[in-house]
């Protein structure tokens, strides 16, 4: 429940910084003359910032603050959306029937409390609207269709368009002229532009944001922008006099433009603002509207940004791998051998047991070995080298 407030809140924070922008943008391109059809897009941009979690991804720098690092991520994951729900943990049969005994208001936390209240209002808005609809549909049930199309009658009390499948243009009876072929021109623009399907979902993005007065500030923005599209349609190809004619015609509807909020009422919006963008409206060269283009282009843009932080990068130490140790190869204990070129220095091996009879090598000039015969050797008596020949019971030794 805290993961759906919480995720909720973060998609409204977003939607109002996209508001925010959209508002500055905005004022700055209305000074441009920028036509209102592309106004438009930048408000429907921020619409779509209001109800979708995802966006283009913006990828930022890891903060070095391991503080701001954990406050990125769990922002991160709050606009993700809420994960499926973990598996409840094993509980003891003492604590199960604790909670069954305890009663059900027990359970509620401030997070259950504030969800019920948002759904209190969502459904307050919601009801409201449907019935305003519904009280409007029956007022001009008796209306009948005219040759131009539309449908008129006494019951409508100003021209609007009604309907999200299959809209119905309604116009008053007394209107006539020029001026009811350019307030038809206005309501004919708003169905070729598809505005009663998409402002009531509009309005049901902003029943869900319903806390957030910068949603309400978007929708009124769109409203106006879409009434004053359809105004510069209707007065493009008109002269001044069928222009004054067309702004008197706001002034006389003005009071009766509010109806349901999901129609399309001729008197809403700014009636000040209206006649003011009128007056001063003026078709703008090929080069001057690809230029607003581009920055409507380039707000929208920046309204779907989804900005993202680096994940960790995990530093793993990759160990490599050692090569196989070669086996050694077998190496003569040269220290343990005799040197029979240098005696002196050669330690010496005691006999292990005495023998009666020994033959002892020595050098002489040249290289040449000679032969003493000698008799009787104990045991433990120190030699350089020994053989030893079982046959005589005699020792070869060189002492």
């Amino acid at each position: 429940m805290r993961a759906w407030v919480l995720h909720i809140l973060l998609l409204s924070l977003w939607g109002g910084a996209a508001a925010l922008g959209a508002l500055a943008v905005s004022a700055l391109l209305r000074r441009l003359h920028t036509p209102s059809r592309l106004l438009c897009w930048l408000w429907l941009a921020v619409g779509l910032r209001f109800a979708l979690p995802w966006g283009i991804p913006l990828t930022l720098p890891r903060p070095q603050s391991e503080q701001l690092a954990r406050a990125a991520d769990t922002v991160q994951a709050l606009a993700e959306g809420p994960g499926p729900a973990a598996l409840p943990a094993v509980q003891t049969p003492a604590v199960t029937a604790v909670q069954q005994t305890a009663p059900w208001y027990a359970q509620l936390t401030v997070w259950h409390l504030l969800v019920a209240l948002w759904a209190v209002g969502v459904l307050v808005l919601a009801v409201r609207a449907v019935l305003a609809y519904h009280r409007l549909a029956r007022t001009v049930a008796t209306a009948c269709k005219t040759i131009d199309g539309c449908y008129s009658g006494p019951g409508v009390p100003a021209p609007f368009t009604l309907g999200i499948l299959r809209p119905r243009i309604y116009l008053p009876e007394k209107l006539e002229g020029k001026t009811r072929q350019a307030v038809l021109l206005h309501e004919q623009t708003h169905l070729r532009r598809h505005d009663p399907q998409v402002k009531p979902l509009f309005y049901v993005v902003v029943c869900l944001h319903w806390f957030n007065p910068l949603a309400w500030l978007a929708f009124r923005r769109l409203e106006r922008e879409m009434e004053s599209a359809c105004d510069e349609a209707a007065v493009r190809d008109c002269d001044a006099a069928a222009r004054n004619a067309y702004c008197e015609s706001i002034l006389q509807y003005a009071l009766q433009g509010r109806t349901a909020p999901g129609s399309l009422a001729f008197g809403q919006g700014s009636v000040k603002e209206r006649i003011v963008h009128l007056l001063q409206y003026r078709r703008l060269g090929a080069g001057a509207l690809v230029v607003c283009a581009a920055a409507v282009g380039l707000s929208v843009t920046a309204c779907m940004m989804q900005p993202q932080v680096e994940q960790a990068v995990q530093q793993v130490v990759e160990t490599v791998a050692a090569p196989a140790p070669e086996p050694e190869k077998p190496v003569a204990d040269t220290l343990g051998l005799p040197d029979l070129n240098d005696p002196e220095h050669t330690p010496r091996l005691l006999c292990p047991v005495a023998y009666t009879r020994f033959s002892t090598y020595f050098r002489v000039r040249n290289g040449k070995q000679a032969k003493q015969q000698k008799r009787g050797l104990p045991a433990g008596s120190p030699l350089l080298v020994c053989a030893h020949t079982p046959r005589r019971r005699q020792m070869l030794s060189t002492a």
